[in-house]
Parts: structure tokens; C-alpha cells; sequence
């Protein structure tokens, strides 16, 4: 009796885990708030008035004051182009001199975005972290 116990709470184990959702542009689509420090946005598909720009992500990062003491956006900030390959996000900046682009790891579970952190030393940088972010409803 005890391995048939055994069983049924290793299968109530495996049965409670939550998976990651599939990811395709149409569950991105939206604006993503990172949830410990609420300062970096992504938006996904959407221009600057909210009307769709399918392959499209914009990194919000606020402003910081250079050495100039003019006020700038964030390294990092700006519009890329993506493409998701699997569970990888292939992203290109395009606001950069480069053509090249980097994948990093993504993941989705219900209105949580898991990306490498991809932005916050500049584009073509090592991963630092990933960063978990939440949907902003409207």
C-alpha cells in the first residue's frame, strides 16, 4: 500500500507544477512591467500610440543624467526587431550602427515574462540576470 501512496503524491507533484505557456507574438503583444524595481518596460508589437507593429519590441528604461548633465535615456533604452526561435528571443537593435543580433532565453507562465536580461548593459552584452516581468491590463 505505502508504494501506491508513493506514486499518487510523486503524480499529484508533477501534476501541480505549472508550465510555461507557448510563447507567439500574439501572447506577447502588450506592455510588460518588471516587477521588483518597476523601472524597465518592454513592449511588445505596439508603436508609440499603441497601434500594432507586428516583430516590434521597445525597452523602456527612464532617463539618467550623462557626464554633460544632460538628460538621456538609458543605456540599453530603444527599438529593436525580434524573433522568437523555441524558447529564445533573437533580438537586434535598431536604433544601433550594428546589424548583428543576439538570442537570449524567454519564458511566459500566464502574465509572467521571464527574459534574459538583455538591455541593461547595452546591446551584444552578456546576459546579467533574468529579469521577470508582469502584464500591464488596460
Amino acid at each position: 500500500m505505502r508504494p501506491f501512496y508513493t506514486l499518487l503524491l510523486f503524480s499529484l507533484t508533477v501534476l501541480s507544477c505549472k508550465k510555461s505557456d507557448t510563447i507567439s507574438p500574439e501572447t506577447l503583444t502588450g506592455t510588460w512591467i518588471e516587477v521588483s524595481a518597476r523601472q524597465d518596460t518592454l513592449i511588445f508589437n505596439l508603436d508609440h500610440v499603441g497601434a500594432s507593429l507586428p516583430a516590434s519590441l521597445t525597452v523602456k528604461r527612464g532617463t539618467e543624467r550623462n557626464s554633460s548633465g544632460y538628460l538621456l535615456p538609458k543605456i540599453g533604452s530603444g527599438i529593436y526587431i525580434y524573433e522568437l526561435q523555441g524558447e529564445r528571443i533573437f533580438v537586434r537593435n535598431l536604433l544601433s550602427s550594428s546589424s548583428l543580433g543576439a538570442d537570449y532565453a524567454i519564458e511566459q507562465q500566464g502574465d509572467r515574462l521571464m527574459v534574459e536580461n538583455f538591455f541593461e548593459l547595452g546591446f551584444r552584452q552578456s546576459p546579467t540576470a533574468t529579469r521577470t516581468f508582469t502584464r500591464v491590463h488596460r
